[in-house]
């Protein structure tokens, strides 16, 4: 399927002049990011932590192995994988590392100074500047950041060997400038409220708030009446943290059955992440988590939750990147074996004062069924390998078993994330996050095939039987619509062409591909409600709102489901994606709304899929007849 060119880290394969022999230049940086100025020339004797990241096997047949395991018509749905059989499976090819490694030893990196991975597919060691512009035939400057005043060192362009560029994925650091920490998808001033904690039981005061027994009569939800052992709904946090008074009075006001006021999530630590504390709650960072597992226990009890703290909330120039939560879920991804790179991925130990002080966190965290996530970044900010490298590891999970949820985004077509990245949209020329943008700004990892990306609704009128529509709030600069669109790295999946094609013939505006690439992967793939979730916040009821609060939703739903596959002796469904896009019947189809942004109306909402609300929200007991009566 075809991608548009346009992209910043495009490769190319022109011959350029090197000492070391004839080079191909792997990767480079059409233009500089609007949020950086470049400075002088890097000094030579600065040292750079260089890493090489090598292809991985049988990549090509991703799709074909995950597919297998996933579409709801194959002889081995629900077969998944062992980690040992996608670690065999996808561990570069051992002529991959012997030609990397010898390349660099002829170069001048003595073998005593290099790192090489377990698995075989990370190559790390340090040099110096001047030796790493001889070696990848460069030139590193100093990068200023605009906004914070930041300096880091990179390239525009690098080049390599032709026999190593066929083994290689990426090196850093090079042209990498952007590193993001990901931030909530959730609105960030309160909806409504506060609210009388008590009495708004039932569902007479839905439009007002959302609630357990709205959700239940909107969703047709059952009570929840299984525990499986191993069935916990994961949920991951980065910067906020569950602050437990609040789950208490939540439990005790808001639930049906009660929930016992001593429940809490397992808590996993994750690089030095911290249960809350009081003066944590007056710092204001307690409304995410208080959202996802409030709204989480509700439809799930009495199964348990599971909490990933991400990080030590010091390392605050990139804390809480996904990757260092895919370290911990799989070894096999860790640092100088997976995806961390320097730049993008925080340092453990943390260098900062009262930072973590511990070694990263390679494997040993508990993996759940279901893992929902209700952060994002920019498409357009991070460097294109780096985000197929960590999509891929998702891929890996979902061939495992894992259903990956995760929210849209909440700026509709644009992004309002942070580093001087508020509500901003795309260079249109290279791809670049541009304040004065007016190409549509994709998310990610929502924008990852391999996991499933869920947009926003509210009712549609005042009575729970009146349907929804897509979500929208326009408040000047917080306007909150459901994220949604094409991406611009991931190409578009087969189990979503014939849905996204009708989608594009039928109903999309013509806009043309300078705003929006129409063959990449869209999203989101479903919806759920996103406005006015009951939500406990320092003891006051208010309304929240944010694909925050759909991710949950959606991804509670999905434990149901798995309840009952487990109660009649099946596995989890794992990946869901194909068996969505195949029983759209399942879903109540939203056709009402838009996703403004970049100066345009975004995308309509429409009959059948849409970038908007994907599918639709969900309907429990047409789900629970397609996903519990497959294999």
């Amino acid at each position: 399927m075809h991608v548009s060119t346009w992209l910043p880290f495009a490769l190319s394969a022109v011959a350029i002049c090197s000492p070391l022999g004839s080079h191909a230049v792997h990767e480079k940086r059409h233009g500089l990011p609007t949020a950086w100025t470049k400075q002088s020339r890097a000094l030579r004797d600065t040292i750079l932590p260089v890493r090489i990241g090598l292809k991985e096997r049988n990549l090509e047949h991703s799709d074909r192995f995950l597919a297998d395991v996933s579409d709801p018509e194959s002889l081995n749905f629900g077969k998944h994988w062992t980690a040992e059989q996608v670690a065999n499976t996808f561990a570069p090819h051992p002529e991959a590392s012997k030609t990397t490694l010898e390349w660099l030893v002829d170069s001048g990196i003595s073998s005593d100074r290099i790192k090489h991975s377990v698995g075989r597919n990370w190559i790390e060691f340090s040099a110096t500047v001047a030796e790493v512009e001889d070696l990848l035939n460069t030139q590193y400057h100093y990068y200023k950041h605009k906004a914070s005043g930041g300096l880091r060192i990179a390239c525009d362009e690098y080049g390599l060997p032709q026999a190593v560029r066929n083994h290689v994925d990426f090196i850093m650091p090079t042209i990498q400038l952007d590193g993001l920490q990901p931030v909530a998808q959730s609105r960030r001033t309160i909806d409504a409220g506060p609210y009388n904690i008590t009495g708004l039981s039932g569902v007479a005061n839905c439009a007002t708030l959302i609630t357990i027994d709205c959700l239940r009569a909107i969703y047709k939800l059952p009570v929840g009446k299984y525990n499986h052992s191993g069935n916990e709904l994961g949920i991951a946090e980065w910067a906020d943290y569950l602050y437990l008074p609040d789950l208490k009075t939540f439990f005790e006001n808001f639930t049906s059955p009660k929930i016992p006021s001593d429940v809490v999530p397992e808590f996993i630590s994750i690089d030095g992440g911290k249960p809350s504390n009081s003066s944590v709650a007056e710092a204001g960072l307690v409304i995410e988590s208080a959202l996802d597992f409030q709204t989480a226990y509700s439809i799930i009890w009495p199964q348990g939750a599971r909490l990933y703290q991400n990080g030590d909330s010091v390392n605050v120039d990139s804390v809480g990147t996904f990757n260092i939560f895919l370290d911990a879920l799989d070894g096999s991804y860790c640092t100088y074996q997976g995806g961390d790179q320097p730049y993008v991925d925080p340092a453990y130990p943390d260098p900062n004062e009262g930072g973590y002080t511990g070694p990263l966190q390679c494997g040993g965290a508990p993996l759940s069924n279901v893992i929902s996530v209700s952060y994002g970044q920019i498409e357009g900010a991070l460097p294109q390998f780096y985000q197929e490298r960590q999509c891929r590891e998702w891929m890996k999970l979902g061939l495992q078993g894992v259903s990956v949820i995760y929210a849209s985004g909440d700026s509709g077509v644009a992004n309002r994330y942070n580093s001087g990245y508020n509500n901003s949209c795309l260079n249109s020329e290279y791809g670049y996050v541009d304040l004065n943008g007016t190409r549509f700004s994709p998310s990610f990892p929502a924008n990852c095939p391999y996991i499933t990306s869920v947009g926003a609704t509210t009712l549609l009128n005042s009575s729970i039987y009146g349907g929804e529509q897509a979500v929208a709030e326009p408040r000047g600069g917080l306007s909150y619509y459901s994220g949604g669109g094409f991406s611009s790295v991931f190409p578009r999946p087969s189990w979503q062409s014939d849905a996204v094609s009708n989608y594009l013939d039928k109903y999309a505006p013509k806009y043309g591909d300078s705003i929006f690439n129409s063959s990449g992967r869209a999203y989101p793939d479903v919806a759920a409600l996103g406005l006015n979730l009951a939500t406990v916040y320092l003891n006051q009821t208010y309304g929240y709102g944010g694909t925050s609060a759909s991710a949950p939703i959606f991804a509670s739903i999905v434990n149901l489901l798995n309840e009952e596959r487990l109660e009649q002796g099946k596995g989890p469904i794992g990946f869901l994606n194909p068996t969505i896009y195949k029983h759209p019947e399942i879903f109540n189809d939203i056709t009402i709304g838009s996703n403004p942004g970049c100066g345009t109306q975004g995308f309509p909402a429409s009959p059948g899929w849409d970038p908007v609300t994907g599918m639709g929200t969900p309907n429990y007991e047409k789900m629970k007849d397609v996903f519990v009566n497959l294999a």
